[in-house]
């Protein structure tokens, strides 16, 4: 992740004050502003932006921030943090790798209702217990998964972090995440990469080929129940990949039916605590696989499928994640690996002159 850390990470003074703000800062002004910090395992790093009281403000939640790629917007995670709460907020941000990165730090503590911002970084799973980090969760009203390798996220599963994570959910906070962060907070299945990374083609011609490796029973938050998650969608071309791994969780399990959410890069998803879900930015979709799935129960042999449902979500559009509509969506077909559209991205009554507009082979650089 390019960037490096700010050498004075400190939080200016705000300029703008809502109503409810000036006693907040005659309190805030009393404390010191927030620098790096210790933690007790050497893998571990901790390094808080802002302001170093902790704000307990009423929360409303909960909510979800669902990222297409790895960083936050501004825009987006203010209209995500008006959901939670009408008073500031401490937000702690998740990684395992690039220790020194505070870039999702930087731009969220720049908005006027968050008090402070945290990441932390556990290199070796072995230290997702680490005192400091669960104080710090214990402490936060948003816990955000940046991007990074989701292997590294979905070994944490054993340690205190889920649960402390679903505390903070349980108490009205939020949580989300993007890129990486995204793929671990779908409830179905996490693709976990831990194995290899796969594209499109290669899942849709075995898609229980040795780098399609998924992860169970890490979170289950209202609104991603049977939702199996994936980002980069559009421009990394993902659909086909998303389709094979829902025929898998058929095939391979005892579900009736395998949702997919899938968000395209500079786009967030909010889900708020009714469940409504609203886009920003660019586009996302939702998938439903709720045929038997006869044609992926054999490894080794291509996605057969007749029949998923598709929801392209536009930007500003809702959508309600605890009922699901049951229309408004499009059907695509997958024939021996082969999706049976030019452009599996819009509905078939569209135009087709849009065939391969925004899109870009997924390589193997990403998961």
């Amino acid at each position: 992740m390019p960037g490096s850390p700010s050498p004075t990470p400190h939080r200016p003074l705000r300029r703008r004050l809502a109503p409810w703000a000036a006693s907040w800062v005659t309190a805030s002004l009393l404390a010191s502003l927030a620098g790096p910090a210790l933690a007790t395992a050497a893998s571990v790093s901790i390094s808080r932006l802002g302001f170093t009281d902790d704000v307990q403000p009423r929360l409303q939640g909960p909510a979800f921030y669902l990222k297409g790629d790895g960083a936050p917007e501004a825009r987006s995670f203010e209209a995500f943090v008006d959901q939670l709460s009408d008073q500031p907020v401490d937000v702690v941000v998740m990684g395992a790798s690039y220790r020194d990165w505070e870039g999702e730090c930087r731009t969220l503590n720049a908005l006027l209702k968050v008090n402070s911002c945290t990441t932390i970084v556990i290199r070796d799973a072995r230290d997702a217990a680490d005192p400091d980090v669960l104080a710090a969760l214990k402490q936060a009203e948003v816990v955000y998964f940046r991007g990074g390798d989701q292997c590294n996220f979905v070994q944490w599963r054993n340690s205190p972090i889920p649960a402390a994570v679903q505390a903070v959910v349980e108490r009205g906070g939020g949580t989300g995440g993007g890129s990486a962060g995204l793929a671990i907070q779908g409830s179905l299945a996490v693709y976990d990469g831990c194995r290899g990374s796969v594209n499109s083609s290669l899942a849709l011609a075995d898609p229980y080929r040795n780098s399609v490796s998924f992860t169970e029973n890490l979170f289950n938050w209202p609104g991603l129940e049977s939702t199996l998650t994936d980002s980069h969608f559009v421009k990394r071309d993902r659909m086909g990949r998303l389709l094979a791994f829902l025929c898998r969780q058929l095939g391979s399990r005892e579900v009736d039916e395998a949702w997919g959410l899938g968000i395209n890069e500079g786009t967030a998803v909010l889900i708020d605590r009714d469940g409504k879900g609203t886009v920003y930015g660019d586009t996302a979709f939702v998938v439903l696989a709720d045929r038997p799935g006869y044609g992926c129960r054999q490894e080794n042999d291509p996605v057969t499928y007749t029949g998923y449902k598709v929801w392209r979500l536009e930007p500003g559009s809702l959508y309600d994640f605890s009922e699901r509509p049951q229309t408004g969506f499009y059907r695509l077909d997958v024939d021996q690996g082969v999706v049976l559209s030019r452009n599996p991205y819009i509905a078939p009554a569209l135009s087709e002159a849009h065939a391969t507009a925004g899109r870009t082979p997924d390589r193997f650089g990403g998961l």
